[in-house]
């Protein structure tokens, strides 16, 4: 009986050693980390990038670019896959190594940004936004403005390039001796018999009778006063840039003595000067309104609009018969404002 009860607790702790091993073995097997799926491999594509630096303006040599595996999730829609687009032609823009090379960042020629924005057939003009008239005494007050005139000029600097404008002008017209080509009226000048023929210079104008009886000559009491005339003239032209190619950096702000505040940096200019793309004799019509002194304006367009107007002509007249204004009979009474001038003020 005590074999047999010796046998049985040797028996049971056999099987207790045993249920803990195997607990011990199940534990270890849950805990274990389970192995990481290792991703599949990204899609590539040959793309053509810098493996030089490139300035501007320089020729693009075979050892410059490398076609290399590129990610084909991040490839550009316009991304080259062959060296030979590049090698050959010139750097637009600056281009650092690793960098892929885009068609618009190279061009046949090292030409300017300026002249490689030209379309065939069309030439690049500039045009200041300022008047060109030389006596501004005879513009209206807001144009002599040097603050309101680009504003005006530039249509409240809503331009910018690519843009399309139509150009309008304005002249001033005068009467002119066919012969000496001098503004009228000419001067007078009379032979004295009675004193050996000397020349004596009167008033030209018209012959009267003055009150009295007294034959005399009547004149301008001021100079002659031009007729002006508006009409469109160049139309559809893009706008290549709004203010100066090239710029000065601007300077850094520098710290205070005393660790005060650095000085704020002042903001750029605005623009003086626009560029147009328009075609050769459109350049030569802005060249002969710019030299005759012409008031320019620009006016903004849609840029599905490609259609020309044909417009008339404005003058005086076309203002009065086309709007009905009545020209005021001559009363022995007014108002002040005459001549666009309020009264009591002095010309600037």
């Amino acid at each position: 009986m005590r074999r047999s009860g010796r046998t049985l607790i040797l028996i049971g702790l056999l099987l207790a050693v045993g249920t803990v091993a195997v607990a011990i073995l199940l534990s270890q097997r849950t805990s274990a980390p389970k192995p990481t799926p290792t991703p599949p491999p990204e899609e590539t594509v040959k793309v053509v990038i810098a493996v030089q630096s490139i300035p501007r303006g320089g020729r693009i040599i075979s050892g410059a670019v490398d076609l290399v595996d590129w990610p084909a999730s991040r490839k550009l829609p316009d991304s080259m896959s062959d060296t030979s687009r590049a090698i050959g032609k010139f750097s637009k823009t600056d281009i650092t190594p690793g960098m892929p090379i885009l068609p618009g960042m190279i061009a046949d020629t090292s030409a300017s940004e300026a002249a490689q924005a030209i379309q065939p057939r069309r030439v690049g003009v500039a045009f200041p936004l300022r008047s060109t008239y030389p006596d501004k005494e005879s513009l209206p007050y807001d144009r002599r403005d040097k603050e309101v005139l680009p504003r005006l000029l530039s249509v409240a600097y809503a331009i910018q390039p690519g843009d399309r404008v139509d150009v309008l002008a304005c002249f001033w017209v005068y009467e002119l001796d066919q012969e000496f080509q001098s503004r009228m009226p000419n001067k007078i000048g009379y032979i004295d018999q009675e004193k050996g023929g000397q020349p004596l210079e009167g008033m030209a104008g018209r012959p009267i009778v003055a009150p009295g009886g007294v034959p005399g000559v009547e004149g301008p009491s001021e100079p002659q006063l031009p007729r002006m005339v508006c009409q469109w003239t160049a139309q559809n032209a893009r706008v290549l840039k709004l203010g100066d190619w090239v710029t000065a950096a601007a300077p850094t702000p520098q710290p205070q003595p005393g660790g005060g505040q650095p000085t704020a940096t002042p903001l750029p200019p605005l623009p003086q000067i626009v560029t147009l793309e328009v075609e050769p004799q459109d350049a030569l019509v802005l060249k002969y309104a710019r030299e005759t002194g012409a008031q320019i304006d620009l006016v903004l367009r849609s840029p599905n609009d490609k259609d020309r107007f044909n417009t008339d002509a404005v003058t005086l007249q076309y203002m009065f018969e086309r709007f009905r204004v009545a020209v005021p009979a001559k009363l022995d009474y007014g108002i002040g404002g005459a001549g666009g001038q309020p009264v009591g003020a002095t010309k600037p």
